[in-house]
């Protein structure tokens, strides 16, 4: 090739390479800008979820705000505290039913509906109640839990309110206090702490607008960050995929019933062992671990997701007050529910043994069991046990995840290939 030509080809490479960066680049921005308002005002529902006390959607509600964003400003804003009539209205529920055949309920108030195994599926449902009720639409729910609002502001850094400088230590202190359900001696905290994190996000630095970013990212995969819908590529919703049809898989949702400010002390571990069988069916033992490091009681109602056709054979408990089970079928899974009291600075566990129709896969020569655990919204980390027991005959090909103690904080996939 001539010399002309070669770098006639270099210049179209290089521009088709700085074109595509720039559409990589443009496509993201044009998302945030259109999320602040830029291209239209935006209005927003923003849930602060307290996860010292979890809920299957990431902990209870504790304040609800209506914040409408003009050119990257917040135009207007106004939070509904636990003592506000609107926070009180009834709802009704629309399940699961796990949890509504398991306490005989069929409505709660507003702040207490979230009762559902996510936020995905919580979400359109609070967006009709909360127009029902208030007679607001907005254009989406931003949810964001304690955790969250800990590691902004270790970027952020403090802020003073009222002459108090507010850090990233004593914010979930701040906030158990004055965004609590019972008591509002600084309403305006919230406002105040709204307007000044937004301000500070806006102006600060580019090394800081970086960290923000990769800390959002970070709290949206591991489900302290919850936004409904997708706000395209800037602002995605952190709900995890469900695992693929035919696998084995486990959610754990947990509800703290009304044991106080207790999860942040439970240290949570799920030991799973399953034994495989020629025809692709299974036992699984699957034993939930609640180590309660406070010095009142804790108590939970626990559901474990399995695979839709379990068919439940025993269960065990080591806890002194146990209810349950409650077994409930629902679309693409079934339900196993118990509620466990776990005396102070002890650890209680509930254990299921269950039949698996087919979990196993087979391709080529060689065969596949893949293990989905999701983790709970707002749970900080858990530990995870899994073993593995293969068919008589069968040799082990390939394994990942399968062990002990192991310590996750999303999201993990076990898989295991044998001939």
């Amino acid at each position: 090739m001539a010399d002309p030509d070669r770098s006639r080809v270099v210049r179209c490479v290089a521009l088709a390479a700085i074109v595509l960066v720039v559409v990589a680049l443009l496509f993201p921005i044009a998302d945030g800008l259109s999320v602040a308002g830029f291209f239209g005002d935006k209005t927003y529902l923003l849930i602060l979820q307290d996860n010292s006390e979890i809920r299957g959607t990431g902990g209870l509600t504790t304040v609800m705000g209506l914040v409408t964003m003009h050119d990257g400003n917040i135009a207007s804003l106004q939070y509904y505290y636990g003592g506000s009539p609107q926070l009180h209205a009834l709802v009704q529920l629309d399940g699961p039913a796990s949890f509504t055949n398991f306490f005989g309920v069929n409505d709660a108030k507003l702040s207490d509906s979230n009762v559902q195994y996510n936020f995905a599926s919580f979400a359109p449902k609070m967006e009709s109640d909360f127009y029902n009720v208030t007679g607001h639409t907005v254009d989406g729910i931003i949810a964001v839990d304690f955790t969250a609002v800990e590691a902004v502001m270790n970027i952020t850094g403090p802020v003073t309110v009222s002459g108090e400088v507010i850090t990233s230590r004593n914010v979930v202190d701040r906030l158990h206090f004055d965004a609590g359900p019972f008591w509002n001696s600084t309403p305006g905290l919230m406002s105040t702490l709204t307007f000044d994190l937004a301000e500070r996000i806006r102006d600060s630095s580019v090394p800081q607008k970086l960290a923000l970013y990769t800390a959002l990212q970070t709290l949206e995969n591991e489900g302290h960050v919850l936004i409904y819908p997708n706000q395209g590529f800037w602002f995605r919703s952190a709900a995890s995929e469900s695992a693929p049809p035919g696998a084995d898989s486990i959610s754990v949702v947990d509800t703290n019933l009304g044991a106080g400010k207790a999860d942040f002390s439970v240290n949570r571990t799920i030991d799973y062992h399953v034994q495989l069988f020629s025809d692709g069916s299974a036992i699984s033992t699957l034993t939930l671990t609640y180590t309660n490091g406070c010095w009142w009681s804790y108590g939970v109602f626990s559901t474990a997701l399995v695979p839709p056709g379990a068919q439940l054979i025993a269960v065990q408990n080591t806890t002194h007050a146990f209810k349950g089970p409650e077994v409930t079928n629902g679309d693409g899974f079934t339900a196993l529910s118990s509620s466990l009291n776990v005396s102070a600075y002890t650890t209680g566990s509930v254990t299921y043994t269950y039949i698996l129709p087919s979990v196993v896969t087979a391709s080529g020569i060689a065969h596949h069991y893949d293990l989905y655990i999701q983790k709970q919204e707002g749970i900080t980390s858990y530990v995870l046990n899994v073993s593995v027991q293969l068919p008589a005959g069968a040799t082990m090909i390939h394994a990942e995840n399968v062990g002990s103690n192991q310590v996750f904080d999303g999201d993990a996939h076990v898989s295991v290939v044998y001939m």
